[in-house]
């Protein structure tokens, strides 16, 4: 076979993976989600609001202050625990549904495939905006809210070098 044959076939080569999951690794997933998609500076905004607070209220303040600060201190703990809870409570779901806690990835040029025994689903790489990359998972993010979750353990380097180069020629963001 010619040199120009041997890289056109290489270029269309699908790569392959079993994908398993535990529910030990979908916390690792969510929790890398959340810390990333709240982020540092969401923490630190609470944190000064607390701070704010105990001062003025050690200060013996009963001011319109007071209660604003108390109302953003407890609604940014309800929403970073509602989108916590939101997103494991639908990993957990998935998870529980599947038979047997695995599915099979297949990517090739154009497209990527996520089948198990709860359903299939093909999309093009045009639809991964960012690609998150952590020490045990990887995140494919189709929206601020909507992610795939693919254990870095069962990726070969080949394809983990695949997925990058796909995300990154459809357009998406990589964040390691």
């Amino acid at each position: 076979m010619g040199r120009v044959a041997e890289l056109g076939l290489l270029a269309t080569m699908s790569h392959e993976a079993t994908l398993i999951y535990s529910e030990s690794l979908l916390r690792q997933a969510v929790f890398a989600f959340w810390r990333r998609s709240v982020g540092v500076g969401f923490f630190v905004a609470l944190l000064v609001a607390a701070l704010s607070l105990g001062v003025l209220v050690a200060q013996g303040q009963a001011s319109w202050i007071v209660a604003v600060l108390a109302a953003l201190l407890v609604l940014g703990i309800a929403y970073a625990t509602a989108v916590y809870l939101a997103h494991y409570r639908n990993s957990l779901r998935k998870f529980r549904e599947m038979d047997k806690p695995q599915a099979t990835f297949r990517a090739d040029e154009s497209s990527f495939t996520m089948s198990s025994d709860i359903g299939t689903t093909t999309l093009q790489w045009s639809v991964v905006k960012e690609l998150w990359q952590f020490p045990t998972v990887w995140l494919l993010l189709y929206s601020k809210a909507q992610f795939s979750t693919l254990p870095l353990a069962c990726l070969s380097p080949e394809t983990q070098d695949f997925i990058l180069q796909r995300v990154r020629a459809a357009g998406g963001k990589v964040a390691g």
